[in-house]
């Protein structure tokens, strides 16, 4: 057995609560630093403020009869406040869960009654898919809060919960104590990761998972971990990715966060120059907006230091284009699921190995193992990569035979990638096991489209597959399909129709539809993936 671990020391990770972890304050953040704030409406939440606020929305919610183990469901764009709504319920006991902003009330409704929320927290925006998802499971229109300061529709603001602002802190709500093994065991967050049964499946994650990364990642962050560093969340709060980098790291380091509500170029572009960022952490498709679109020579963002890649693999031209045009650049990736906390794996800023997702992080035992033998494989030949660690689950929500299927009972979580190690320990992405298509970083699950497609009346049998789009430099799901009989006329736009009516935009048909004849299967009826990437024979252009 080969063991890799990380040539930086294990770090101490405290067993205590997570917001007591997140208030620890190694960097002496002084209360009146600003942490977060908006880039369009430049609210401020300094440090101080964001502590007490925090306390008083845990005391509006033990008002509403919260308690531990209860669950809030935080539905929304990016927030300004969104940690605030997050470390609430933590601070209890309880769990946050975070909902992707683009679902449809159906899938709002499935993540409700897995996760057991009994509180959501939304985006006015949204609130109508909120209010539809929430009736579904018989979640009372009362416990729908929002975020913002108005009233809409007769649905109060989450702050409207809050105890007077003269309250004295004695009198607000206390983080519970959760000190050594209770911490290990108490879920504090509970992340959906699609997987290939088709449905979500609830990543539970503790206390001293959701401390660990932050303790593993801090020691190799150099420079920025610091409350001089200035951040950008463009990331979705409701990733994980975003998640352990702004709304923990990003509090725990003190570091000043710009808040950016949904991507877009030129916000982006406006955002960096207007409040000289300094970090930024994203994906590689705006990377490659970065290197490649034009409207970016229109802006300043000269301030740009330091530039992190995660969430989906990023190609070593990709990362060589972007350090080229921006040669004051420095460059890592890292590695990474929601099973682990994120972070695995993640390169040093000032030694960039592209494509590469750099060496193991403390306080982890990884391994490299052949899928077909079971034995561990030697540097440069393939092997899917095994992780031991703090940062590793407490299992699925609800689903006690996946979780045996991804950890064994040696506690090696199997995370279904395949990577090559060289010679110094640096890890390289290779393929995938899971058959998971990354769209910009969001997780698609073949098998959730392929039992939408079938359920269509003019569709006899269907496949997805991911096929790479290199001008998004992403992958896409294609569909193969079969026809039923007498529905000749079924076209690629009906079906791209109907399925995008159906799911979450990062769900959609953007590879486009092909008529087969019939889908090829193994004698036990497994799609043989491998034969319909046979038929795909150019890359394929994306459908917006």
């Amino acid at each position: 057995m080969t063991i890799y671990k990380s040539p930086v020391a294990d770090q101490v990770i405290p067993q205590i609560n997570s917001f007591s972890f997140a208030i620890s304050n190694p960097n002496n953040t002084p209360d009146s630093h600003p942490i977060l704030t908006d880039a369009i409406t430049k609210r401020v939440i300094t440090y101080g403020d964001w502590k007490r606020t925090t306390r008083r929305w845990a005391t509006g919610l033990q008002s509403l009869g919260f308690k531990r183990g209860d669950v809030v469901a935080l539905f929304s764009f990016n927030q300004v406040d969104y940690s605030i709504t997050m470390f609430g319920p933590i601070l209890l006991g309880g769990i946050a869960t975070t909902v992707n902003s683009a679902y449809t009330a159906d899938e709002l409704a499935y993540q409700l009654q897995d996760s057991g929320a009994s509180v959501i927290v939304t985006h006015p925006e949204l609130l109508p898919v909120a209010i539809a998802g929430a009736k579904k499971v018989g979640l009372p229109a009362d416990r729908i809060f929002l975020y913002g300061d108005k009233v809409v529709d007769g649905f109060q603001p989450y702050s409207a919960t809050f105890p007077p602002e003269e309250t004295p802190d004695h009198l607000l709500a206390q983080p519970v104590n959760l000190n050594g093994q209770a911490a290990a065991e108490t879920t504090a967050l509970i992340c959906y990761s699609s997987g290939t049964t088709g449905k979500s499946k609830g990543v539970e994650l503790t206390h001293v998972n959701f401390n660990s990364n932050t303790c593993q990642v801090s020691p190799l962050e150099g420079d920025i971990a610091h409350s001089e560093n200035i951040a950008m969340a463009v990331l979705p709060m409701y990733h994980i990715y975003g998640i352990q980098l702004h709304l923990m790291y990003g509090v725990y380091n003190g570091v000043r966060t710009i808040v950016i509500q949904k991507f877009d170029p030129v916000g982006f572009l406006k955002a960096i120059q207007e409040f000289k960022i300094i970090s930024l952490n994203l994906v590689p498709p705006q990377i490659l907006m970065l290197v490649k679109a034009p409207i970016v020579d229109q802006y300043d963002i000269s301030s740009v230091r330091f530039v992190m890649s995660g969430a989906a693999p990023c190609s070593a031209d990709l990362s060589r284009s972007l350090m080229k045009k921006f040669p004051l650049l420095q460059f890592r990736q890292g590695y990474g699921m929601s099973e682990m906390s994120p972070a695995s794996h993640v390169g040093l800023y000032h030694i960039p190995i592209h494509g590469s997702i750099g060496r193991v992080m403390p306080n982890q035992e990884v391994r490299l193992v052949d899928p077909e033998s079971g034995k561990d494989v030697t540097p440069g030949e393939p092997g899917e990569i095994w992780v031991r660690g703090p940062n590793v689950m407490k299992g699925y929500r609800n689903n006690v035979k996946a979780t045996m299927e991804t950890i064994d009972t040696e506690g090696w979580l199997h995370t279904g990638d395949i990577a090559i190690v060289d010679k110094e320990e640096n890890f390289f992405i290779v393929d995938r096991l899971k058959e998971l298509i990354k769209y910009k970083g969001f997780q698609v699950a073949p098998a959730e489209l392929e039992a939408l497609l079938i359920a269509h009346p003019s569709i006899l049998d269907a496949a997805v597959i991911g096929v790479d789009n290199k001008e998004q430099a992403t992958e896409v799901p294609l569909a193969f399909v079969v026809k039923a009989p007498g529905q000749e006329n079924l076209s690629e736009k009906d079906v791209m129709d109907y399925v995008a009516s159906k799911v979450a935009g990062h769900k959609k048909l953007r590879g486009g539809v092909r008529f087969i004849e019939a889908v090829p299967k193994s004698a036990a009826g497994k799609i043989l993936r491998k034969d319909l990437r046979v038929l795909v024979q150019k890359p394929v252009q994306a459908k917006l």
